[in-house]
């Protein structure tokens, strides 16, 4: 059997790919340029060199897999035109190559962001979702619903993960946090007491394995964090520890930065705040994983304490200002 890992570069998939080759399967991985082509090669996977929006690239990149990974994806802070064409485009023309090649079953990566810039307990899959005008969080909809039309008409093989947060070495979102703490420039945005759902990326890998073997994964969508009630106040304080910084005190309220935000863009000028990390900083978020743990067996093993610990100890005596910038350049 043969499993594809899209964006097997990027920062899920490359940890999917160490994961899948650690327990002996043969592992194929598209992605975009010679240098990651060769990399992966050394290791001893099929490296397919191409993109999603190559219709050639993608049926022999599907050929013959019994399992598809699709981790691709245009992040937040990417063009809109970009998030459209991967995060949208690339997801209907790999459901096309999966349907002609008959291809095994799909474990397409979505986001709890398509529940909106909202407050919620609690919530589960049947949770409407919201549109926000954010693009990155529209298309997260849109892919959504292209999967499931697929799903209802053509009969293909789908399983859907909506998680959190995803952290862990290699990630970049803990880095900008623990930079903007170290520099003293961290600030909460409505409380310290905002719910945030989080899920390491070691529990994440699991469950799209573990997903792949389950009949019942099949055609659903399951939430997945790691479902503790950690709060925006409890990470700020561990990753201060960990780093030796002193813990962020500050609270402005959420109606600033996000009145900031409007004023910004009516006068053309970059926000100030990215709206993944304002829904982040300043909504209080919780699901439930009842779905996941009862039909799938997920249980997360790496709480806030042990996660956090493993992913600052990747981060060495590097200055934490610099990966930051490095992060957001890549």
């Amino acid at each position: 059997m043969i499993h594809l890992v899209t964006g097997a570069s990027g920062f899920v998939g490359s940890h999917l790919v160490k994961y899948l080759l650690a327990n002996d399967n043969s592992v194929r991985a598209l992605v975009r340029n010679r240098s990651q082509a060769d990399r992966f090669r050394k290791m001893g996977v099929q490296a397919i060199l191409g993109d999603l929006s190559d219709s050639d690239t993608l049926h022999r990149a599907v050929h013959n897999t019994s399992t598809i990974y699709h981790c691709a994806a245009a992040s937040s802070l990417s063009p809109d035109d970009e998030i459209r064409r991967t995060n949208l485009d690339g997801v209907r023309n790999l459901l096309h190559a999966v349907h002609d090649e008959k291809a095994g079953r799909v474990v397409l990566m979505s986001s709890l962001n398509v529940f909106g810039t909202v407050n919620y307990d609690n919530v589960a899959e049947n949770f409407p979702t919201v549109r926000t005008g954010d693009v990155y969080t529209d298309v997260k909809i849109d892919g959504e619903e292209i999967a499931l039309q697929f799903v209802r008409h053509h009969n293909l093989d789908i399983t859907i993960f909506r998680p959190g947060l995803i952290y862990g070495p290699g990630g970049r979102y803990m880095t900008e946090i623990a930079a903007a703490i170290l520099q003293g420039k961290f600030v909460f945005i409505g409380s310290r007491h905002n719910l945030v759902p989080l899920i390491y990326i070691n529990d994440m890998v699991q469950v799209m394995v573990k997903s792949t073997r389950s009949r019942r994964a099949s055609r659903h969508i399951y939430n997945i964090a790691d479902g503790s009630r950690t709060t925006i106040g409890n990470l700020a304080d561990t990753i201060a520890k960990r780093i030796g910084a002193r813990s962020p005190k500050r609270v402005i309220p959420y109606l600033l930065p996000r009145v900031a935000c409007t004023l910004f863009r009516i006068v053309g000028r970059p926000v100030p705040i990215s709206p993944a990390a304002l829904r982040f900083l300043g909504t209080s978020r919780h699901i439930s994983i009842h779905r996941a743990q009862t039909e799938l067996g997920f249980d997360p093993k790496s709480k806030l304490q042990q996660g956090i610990s493993e992913t600052t100890a990747s981060w060495h005596n590097q200055s934490l200002a610099k990966m930051s910038e490095v992060s957001r350049a890549a």
